[in-house]
């Protein structure tokens, strides 16, 4: 079962992109690992600069989170600028608001330069209250945005018809097709001389004197002087395993009866919050909206997101909903990504932690890596830098998120079902189960046949949890996720769950037997 392409997004034009094919004996300068925004920006930066430069991809160009994207590019940040400046002080918080407007200007520059067909639009944000009690928050925003010279004013009336208490309107906004974008610079990036490599799981990278080893599934061995992980979270146990928190976001697409008064973006400040924008494509209207975002293994198993997500939009706007999709990503332990060398490395570099700002932070990694491997540090490199101290300010959320995902992981195991009940199993769902004091994930497939997995992440250790929207096993703990039989659909975990058998599962005293056959696939 191809359980990642069950829910398909707007933005789906996969044939369009292209692959490569490379020489095993050639040694690059730079090898990027994940096709999505960060890796072909930085790809193509990195060409223009003579460099020789090879990008990996497990599936194909911009299938990850990038094709997966509401495609908001925004000049404040899902971290308010009011607890940044708390956090940081306004001085630094200001390099981050000046980095945030240059990087959209950059964009825009981008698209002008290769003349990118990529509907695109600026507009404007409009943030606002729904409750009186989140109209200080409000104010605390806005003088944060005047602050740090972002235009931010009070208005009295939204394009959008939905009931609201207070509202700011924030200049400056972008917004595009994400994967047209992406494939006029992967154009550039080949014709500069660069390649990309699609339908290539990494299995390692490690450092030898001078070069790193890249170590394919298909046993390739390709040599670099540096590598960038340009994916969610590299697979190696390192200290950005406890620094990241994976949480999964809902999208949906839908076309508008009625003409909007001009192009626009919107949300709100409620918990879980949400967020939409108006989207012009050929001649048709369109609403993109998110919301009811959750911590990847913790779904709320009584209510369906999707189902609230359109409910919330149908309630608001005249539409017809066309598609619905969902997309990983990581927050960062104090609001900010990490870009630069991983830790303890030399010529291995990271870009993850984007949170819900991955069209940006992502722009802003392809500007500030290839200006690292030149040995040139700046304000914000250092601000970003993977190796940075964290705040006092930000101790507390990472207590809270690992602590939260260990006693997560022990409340699966202690909750799964203390029988081998499987008939409480409907077809295509998924089950912990206990069996002679030892757990296991089952699922039941469409044709009512069991599939019977170790529930055990691959990456390390954790129980996994089934996920009742997305039919997937997801780890509460880093993020991976795996389709029912067991595949790992991303990582950090490179292996599949480890296969199970099962004989006569109907007799209490069967045994289980694991499996030996388990693939490596890419994060």
């Amino acid at each position: 079962m191809n359980r990642a392409r069950q829910n398909k997004n707007f933005w789906n034009t996969r044939k369009t992109l292209t692959q490569d094919s490379i020489s095993s004996d050639e040694l690059y300068d730079v090898v990027i690992i994940g096709a999505g925004i960060t890796g072909i920006t930085l790809g193509n930066e990195l060409q223009k600069r003579n460099k020789k430069c090879l990008i990996l991809e497990k599936e194909y160009p911009g299938s990850g989170t990038t094709g997966k994207s509401t495609a908001f590019i925004n000049n404040f940040l899902e971290t308010p600028y009011d607890e940044l400046i708390q956090c940081f002080g306004e001085s630094k918080a200001k390099v981050i608001a000046d980095q945030a407007q240059e990087t959209i200007q950059y964009i825009y520059q981008n698209i002008k330069n290769y003349q990118i067909r990529c509907e695109h639009k600026k507009c404007n944000f409009y943030l606002f209250s729904t409750e009186k009690e989140q109209n200080e928050k409000l104010t605390q925003i806005l003088k944060a945005h005047t602050s740090l010279g972002i235009p931010t004013k009070r208005i009295y009336e939204l394009p959008f018809d939905i009931p609201y208490k207070k509202a700011l309107e924030i200049e400056g906004q972008l917004q595009f097709h994400p994967l047209k974008y992406l494939k006029r610079l992967l154009q550039e990036f080949e014709k500069n001389g660069g390649q990309l490599l699609s339908h290539c799981a990494v299995l390692s990278c490690n450092s030898q004197d001078d070069m790193v080893v890249i170590k394919t599934e298909d046993k390739k061995n390709i040599l670099s002087k540096k590598v960038v992980w340009a994916t969610h979270n590299p697979p190696a146990d390192t200290r950005l395993n406890l620094l990241v928190t994976p949480y999964i976001s809902y999208a949906l697409c839908g076309n508008l009866k009625n003409t909007p008064p001009k192009i626009a973006q919107g949300g709100d400040l409620e918990k879980p919050y949400h967020y939409f924008r108006y989207h012009k494509s050929g001649k048709d209207y369109k609403i993109i909206a998110g919301g009811f975002d959750h911590k990847a293994g913790q779904e709320n198993s009584t209510k369906n997101p999707f189902e609230d997500l359109e409910e919330y939009v149908k309630e608001r706007f005249t539409l017809e909903v066309k598609n619905k999709w969902f997309a990983p990503y990581y927050t960062s332990a104090d609001g900010l990504p990490y870009i630069g060398l991983m830790p303890g490395e030399q010529n291995i570099y990271v870009a993850t932690g984007f949170g819900g700002d991955g069209m940006l932070y992502g722009s802003m990694a392809a500007r500030i890596i290839p200006e690292l491997m030149d040995g040139k540090e700046s304000e914000i490199s250092q601000l970003l830098s993977p190796c940075r101290s964290h705040h006092i300010c930000s101790a507390q959320s990472i207590i809270h998120e690992n602590v939260n995902s260990f006693f997560k992981h022990i409340h699966q195991r202690q909750n799964a079902e203390l029988n081998f009940d499987l008939e409480n199993i409907e077809k295509g769902e998924g089950k912990l189960t206990q069996c002679q004091g030892k757990t296991f994930a089952v699922y039941r497939d469409t044709g009512d046949s069991l599939h019977y997995l170790s529930p055990l992440c691959t990456h390390m250790g954790c129980t996994v949890q089934w996920n009742t929207t997305e039919k997937t096993w997801d780890c509460p703990c880093h993020g991976s996720q795996f389709e029912p039989n067991g595949r790992v659909i991303h990582g950090p975990a490179l292996k599949n769950l480890e296969v199970v058998k099962i004989e006569h599962p109907e007799k209490e005293e069967a045994t289980p037997k694991k499996m030996t056959e388990n693939k490596f696939i890419n994060p």
